[in-house]
């Protein structure tokens, strides 16, 4: 494990699920050569906190964007940590990575790269990758309702 997940390792499942997506938009975002305050803006839109976690967020995305691993060791630890108990926040994971590439308007072929490399670890398939844009409509909202709901599971 990179420094960052060996330091968040004795957190709760629940919470490494969130620090792993937030160190892959933080890199997501920062492979076209830049990661500004609307993708750290849009990020912080799709993770569900309270005013006062904001400054652990972001902490955690400086993190991110200054660890120097490869992206694909971060979705190799992430889906270790998860095997293959949720799909849907993987899937959730691939469609926000796809909005996040897109919310700066430059769209580049290191993210289309990055997001395939995470899909491919995942084991979500081009057809997947291919219905993201449309899937992540109903995806983002409905995968943080399915985390609240199942956080007993995440847990165990």
């Amino acid at each position: 494990m990179s420094d960052i997940w060996d330091k968040y390792r004795n957190e709760s499942k629940q919470t490494i699920c969130i620090i792993g997506f937030l160190i892959l938009s933080a890199k997501l975002c920062k492979a076209d050569g830049h990661f500004n305050i609307k993708e750290e803006e849009e990020i912080l839109k799709i993770v569900p906190h309270e005013k006062h976690q904001r400054k652990i967020l972001i902490k955690i995305l400086e993190e991110a964007n200054d660890d120097q691993n490869p992206i694909e060791n971060d979705a190799k630890n992430l889906k270790a940590l998860l095997k293959n108990d949720h799909r849907d926040f993987l899937e959730f994971i691939i469609a926000a990575l796809y909005k996040l590439a897109h919310s700066d308007h430059v769209y580049s072929e290191e993210e289309d790269d990055d997001i395939r490399a995470v899909a491919k670890i995942f084991g979500i398939d081009k057809s997947f990758y291919q219905k993201s844009e449309e899937l992540l409509k109903n995806t983002i909202s409905n995968s943080f309702k399915f985390m609240k709901k199942n956080e007993e599971k995440l847990n165990a």
